[in-house]
């Protein structure tokens, strides 16, 4: 009885060690792009944060529903009086296409007016950083 007993405890004790750890993320990197993808970084300096991030917030929910062209975009904040996104794109001429569909959709460019007026600057503050995966 006690043979059985102590068997089932370190049966128990054994599957919850192994299972412990389930929640944890994996300990492997894995890369945000693919060769030849478009990493982009977009920068406003912000004097309302918590605003700014709702109107782009807003401006990425439009994105999402009405672009032709497929890219994912995730607003952020960047330090204490700066917002904004990362985009990824497929291809240098994927970007390129979005940008088209952006400067030519006025819902798009309305919302961008919003967010950029929440942080009191205009579209010639945005610093704007593209990488190229290799």
């Amino acid at each position: 009885m006690k043979n059985r007993f102590l068997t089932l405890l370190f049966g128990m004790l054994a599957s919850s060690l192994t299972i412990a750890g389930h929640h944890e993320e994996p300990q492997v990197l894995a890369p945000m792009a693919q060769a030849d993808q478009v990493i982009v970084l977009y920068e406003v300096p912000c004097s309302d944060v918590a605003t700014g991030i709702v109107t782009l917030k807003e401006l990425i929910a439009h994105e999402v529903s009405a672009s032709p062209i497929a890219y994912s975009s995730s607003p952020g904040l960047i330090g204490d009086n700066a917002i904004g996104a990362v985009d990824l794109h497929l291809s240098m001429a994927s970007m390129e296409k979005a940008i088209a569909w952006q400067e030519g959709n006025e819902k798009w460019k309305t919302l961008q007016a919003k967010s950029l007026k929440a942080c009191g600057v205009n579209v010639d503050d945005i610093k704007v950083t593209v990488v190229m995966a290799q």
